[in-house]
This record gives C-alpha cells, sequence and structure tokens, in this order.
C-alpha cells in the first residue's frame, strides 16, 4: 500500500514546489512613478515620443525631449505648454554621437526614467534598399539606443536616493517584420518576430 501512494505522494510534492518556485520567482511588473522625477524621451519631437513627453508633463515629471531638429523641438515645446500648461526642457542632439549624447546628459542632470524612441525606417523594399542607408538605420535605431544607454546608466546605478529608476524601449520591429512580411507573402517567404524570455 505504501508503494501505491509513493509515486502519487512524489508527484503532489514536486507539483506543490513547482507552483511555489513559480509564485516566488515569477517576475512582477513594477510601477514606477514618474511625479517629480526625470523622464527623458528621445524622439520627443513628434508622433510617439511627442505623445508621451504630453503625458509625463501631465502626471507631474520634468521632462525633457531630444531630438536633432530644433525647430521641431521649439514646436514640441510649445505644444507641450498650450495642451498641459507644464514647460519641458528640450535638447538638440544626435543620437548617433556618443560624446554629445553624454555632454547633452551630463547637461540635463540625472534621468529617473530613459524613453529610448528615437527612429528612423526609410520605406521601399529591403532589395532596393541601398547600404549605406540601411546602414543609417541601423546607426539611428540600434547604436543610438547603445550610446543613450550608456549615457545615463553611470548616474542611474550611481543615485544616492536608490529610488526605482527604468529604461524603455520602443521599437518599430513588428512594423518592419510586417512590411517585410506583406513584401515577401506571394513569393512563399514568411517572416516572424521571435523574442525569446519576453
Amino acid at each position: 500500500m505504501s508503494n501505491i501512494n509513493l509515486p502519487f505522494l512524489t508527484f503532489f510534492v514536486i507539483t506543490f514546489f513547482l507552483i511555489f518556485l513559480k509564485l516566488i520567482i515569477r517576475h512582477r511588473p513594477t510601477k514606477i512613478p514618474i511625479k517629480s522625477r526625470h523622464v527623458l524621451i528621445t524622439g520627443g519631437s513628434s508622433g510617439i515620443g511627442l505623445a508621451l513627453a504630453r503625458q509625463a508633463a501631465a502626471e507631474g515629471a520634468r521632462v525633457t525631449i531630444l531630438a536633432r531638429d530644433l525647430n521641431k523641438l521649439e514646436k514640441a515645446k510649445s505644444s507641450i505648454r498650450l495642451s498641459t500648461g507644464i514647460e519641458v526642457n528640450i535638447v538638440s542632439a544626435d543620437v548617433r554621437d556618443f560624446d554629445a549624447i553624454k555632454e547633452a546628459v551630463e547637461r540635463v542632470g540625472p534621468v529617473d526614467v530613459l524613453v529610448c524612441n528615437q527612429g528612423v525606417i526609410i520605406a521601399q523594399e529591403i532589395e532596393d534598399l541601398e547600404m549605406e542607408e540601411v546602414k543609417s538605420m541601423i546607426d539611428v535605431n540600434l547604436l543610438g539606443t547603445v550610446n543613450l544607454v550608456k549615457a545615463v546608466l553611470p548616474g542611474m546605478r550611481n543615485r544616492a536616493d536608490r529610488k526605482p529608476v527604468s529604461i524603455m524601449f520602443m521599437s518599430s520591429q513588428a512594423g518592419q517584420v510586417k512590411s517585410l512580411d506583406d513584401e515577401l507573402f506571394q513569393k512563399t517567404v514568411h517572416v516572424f518576430v521571435f523574442n525569446p524570455g519576453s
């Protein structure tokens, strides 16, 4: 009789242990309050970046938007002021230039939340793209993000207040894959996005 219950008991103990491990180890989302925190948003002069900047300002964050075009930045700053009554900081810098980004981060002060929202895409079939155009997209979308993180990370790690900080990556990867999938669908080439660990 004890032999009959042993497999059941073993199964029950292992199942309970695995469920217990899942409960204590699982990733729990962290809500990082942004009121009175410094939020740096790249690509903040238009589109999603501008909308995020407007929302963060409305929620009480100290917002800095970064983009290359100073005229667009000025218009975005004015737009945010008109819609929220709040002033935001603007910084004109090219994310491809690490020294310029490092200087910009030093100028605006410690960053609590970094939103890497910059991005470019040249909308044409991949076979028709020049390699220089591909390199330009990689420089902005990938290396620009590395430059940003590398510039803000020391300040985030060495904080005296130990409040949670955050880095957010915006990506047009799904859009790029959809575009490529549409382009190649008739040729029976299928394109997928796989995000291991997501």
